[in-house]
């Protein structure tokens, strides 16, 4: 019984330490940073673009969209990847990914050099290609899924599924930019 007037005066006096002037109320606190810095900051932090939405891939066949996307202020690009399977052994879904100078290709390329090592011969450039291989799901979801990290390496981006299977199947890539 002692605790609950204890209690009451407490809670009442948090309340008239809310109501009375000059003290600290809620709508008085700063905005987080994250906010403040994205009022301040009119270009996004990041940005989602669907490339293909659940759409169909003929069998044993590569396609390409014909089109870039512009990239052009981010530092990375998240390519999410996700395919129908219904077997581990069905051949994979691959994702080949060329970076260009302009929005019709002008200097784009497939391959790149690194040099994040030194080299004793001259290097031989890699070609940016992903594969789904050994990112089944399993059964009874069938589908494979994979996310792919790269720097952005020129203003421009295209991607090019290839489905290494016999048989037509849906898939869908979404981009993630990242400054």
């Amino acid at each position: 019984m002692r605790k609950l007037p204890t209690l009451v005066s407490f809670l009442a006096s948090v309340v008239l330490a809310l109501l009375t002037p000059g003290c600290s109320k809620p709508q008085d606190q700063p905005p987080p940073v994250e906010t403040s810095i994205r009022q301040q900051n009119s270009d996004p932090i990041s940005q989602i673009i669907t490339v293909y939405d659940n759409a169909q891939i003929p069998g044993g066949t590569g396609i390409s969209k014909g089109s870039y996307t512009k990239v052009d202020g981010y530092r990375y690009v998240n390519i999410a990847v996700e395919y129908q399977q219904e077997a581990a052994a069905e051949a994979p879904l691959s994702l080949g990914v060329m970076f260009a100078h302009d929005p019709n290709g002008k200097m784009g390329s497939r391959r790149y050099f690194t040099f994040d090592q030194n080299f004793a011969v001259p290097a031989d450039p890699q070609m940016i290609t992903v594969s789904g291989k050994n990112c089944w799901h399993g059964s009874p979801h069938n589908k494979s899924s994979f996310i792919a990290r790269f720097p952005i390496m020129g203003p421009y981006l295209q991607v090019f599924p290839s489905n290494g299977h016999g048989e037509p199947r849906k898939f869908s890539v979404v981009l993630y930019l990242t400054k």
